[in-house]
């Protein structure tokens, strides 16, 4: 592992939109800030299963109409800022990382992901050789099912998916952003994941939305510890959660308190929410937490 960059200053460069739902049909390009960088993940690839076991044959679970190629790039053109990422997984219990066998798993997860990527990349001539539709891909399973003889299998596996994409020369160029999505209950597989090749993740986007932080003193600790754990500031996103139809332990408030004091500390390199479907029309959250970065 590198050199740990815990004591790195860190100024807040990055927001993510998570867009996982049907309400809106479109990029919600209002919410685009004068920020370095902007992604919009789109949710979800999901895994085919087989009696509960994943197949490893990802479908992305979007309107392909609404996010569209053209879409992407007009997007994009408008604002350079922009990137977008397909998010691999889902949320809940439906959906979790249960592979049926791991050798057949992985080679049809890497080629499943590949057409999915090719899907948006083939359809559209780039302008030139540098340009992609697709920007990357984020690891966002909640429930990791494996066998406890073998506690590295969804961080071997997943390593190798990722490693692979990256060196194919027909998608490699849209593999340019990886992130992961831990929560609390499955954080040591992402931090085993992370730790065996940690220059193939880009983003650790934590939801810290899922625990409960009695005050903003109570979260910088524990961000404190997550940057102990991974070894860096320099790419730890702070999660937030925007629908409130779900109930979230944690205090909102205490969160964005806790973020505006490490934007001053220079600690934070940005935050994410969860997600755009449930933030429209108003995206008031999302409004709320770009204004901490003008306050640096």
């Amino acid at each position: 592992m590198t050199e740990p960059d815990i004591k790195a200053v860190v100024k807040p460069t990055i927001f993510r939109e998570y867009i996982v739902g049907e309400n809106i049909n479109g990029f919600p390009s209002e919410i685009i800030g004068d920020i370095p960088k902007f992604h919009f993940i789109l949710g979800f690839a999901n895994d085919t299963y087989d009696d509960g076991a994943g197949t490893g044959f990802f479908k992305r679970a979007w309107n392909f109409d609404d996010f569209s190629p053209t879409k992407v790039a007009n997007l994009k053109k408008e604002h350079k800022n922009v990137n977008v990422v397909i998010s691999i997984g889902g949320i809940g219990a439906e959906f979790p990382f249960n592979p049926k066998d791991i050798t057949s798993w992985t080679d049809n997860a890497v080629s499943s992901i590949k057409e999915l990527i090719q899907d948006y990349e083939n359809r559209l001539q780039p302008i030139n050789n540098d340009d992609t539709i697709i920007d990357g891909i984020d690891i966002n399973y909640e429930y990791i099912n494996i066998n406890l003889s073998e506690p590295t299998q969804f961080s071997t596996c997943i390593g190798q998916v990722i490693q692979r994409l990256r060196d194919d020369p027909d998608v490699s160029k849209s593999m340019k952003v990886v992130s992961i999505s831990p929560t609390e209950l499955v954080n040591f597989h992402y931090l085993a994941l992370y730790t065996n090749k940690p220059d193939n993740i880009d983003w650790i986007n934590y939801k810290f939305y899922n625990q409960y932080f009695r005050s903003e003193y109570e979260f910088i600790n524990f961000f404190n510890n997550l940057v102990n754990d991974y070894g860096t500031a320099l790419k730890i996103l702070a999660g937030f959660n925007s629908d409130t139809s779900t109930p979230t332990p944690t205090s909102q408030q205490a969160c964005i308190d806790g973020c505006r004091i490490l934007i001053e500390r220079a600690l934070l390199a940005g935050v994410f929410v969860w997600n755009a479907n449930a933030s429209a029309p108003t995206y008031s959250l999302e409004a709320e937490l770009q204004k901490l970065y003008t306050k640096e």
